[in-house]
């Protein structure tokens, strides 16, 4: 099962001769995001989970990444 931390801290790979991710890595990852969701869905509850450790942020968001490439900005 994944968490809210688990999908929000989420990175892809980079492919090399394109750009954008690597396809597979990425649909692994919304497979297991839809198995989740069905879980709840279907009624399942959240088990217990510890309490999210202070680390330091990431150096930069999916979400900012993917706005950045989306305007073609080179990488900072």
């Amino acid at each position: 099962m994944l968490t809210s931390n688990e999908v929000m801290s989420r990175n892809f790979t980079p492919t090399s001769l394109r750009r954008g991710y690597d396809e597979r890595e990425v649909d692994d990852f919304l497979d297991q995001v839809v198995e989740t969701l069905r879980y709840y869905e279907q009624g399942g509850r959240p088990g217990p989970q510890a309490p999210a450790s202070p680390t330091p942020p990431a150096p930069e968001s999916l979400g900012s990444r993917a706005a950045r490439w989306l305007r073609g900005d080179s990488k900072p």
